[in-house]
């Protein structure tokens, strides 16, 4: 049985996962800007027929899909970096309101690179609380 290595300081993996959280809230906001901005002006334009519709049809899923991956995400780095549920709901509310994803990515981003400057000073997150459990109960 292998076991995995502990995350390197108080905020282990957290630069990681900001930087999964950055790729898919680019993405998901792309992909909402595109849907609200063109598919469905698009769409009521030519009537709801095709293939006036087909932006929609081809962007609306996909961006459901990464909607989801995009809330793992936010799970992964609010857990982290050690976010109140307020933010975390800012954060999953960012992926449904047009344009608001780009601006809470920026303000994210912001937070967790000055608790990341902290290196060793930073509390310890849960990830770090966790592994240091775990390892203290092999040793017992």
């Amino acid at each position: 049985m292998s076991t995995l290595p502990p995350p390197s300081g108080p905020l282990g993996g957290t630069a990681g996962a900001l930087v999964r959280y950055r790729v898919m809230a680019i993405t998901v906001g792309t992909g909402l800007a595109v849907l609200c901005f063109v598919g469905v002006p698009l769409q009521l334009a030519g009537d709801n027929k095709w293939p006036w519709t087909s932006v929609v049809q081809i962007v609306g899923p996909l961006h459901g899909f990464l909607y989801i991956v995009y809330l793992i995400a936010c799970l992964d780095l609010a857990g982290r970096a050690r976010f109140r549920t307020v933010q975390l709901l800012g954060m999953v509310g960012s992926g449904l309101v047009p344009g608001l994803a780009f601006y809470m990515e920026r303000r994210v981003s912001q937070r967790v690179k000055a608790q990341l400057a902290l290196g060793a000073d930073a509390p310890a997150g849960p990830v770090a609380n966790l592994w240091a459990a775990l390892a203290g109960r092999r040793h017992q």
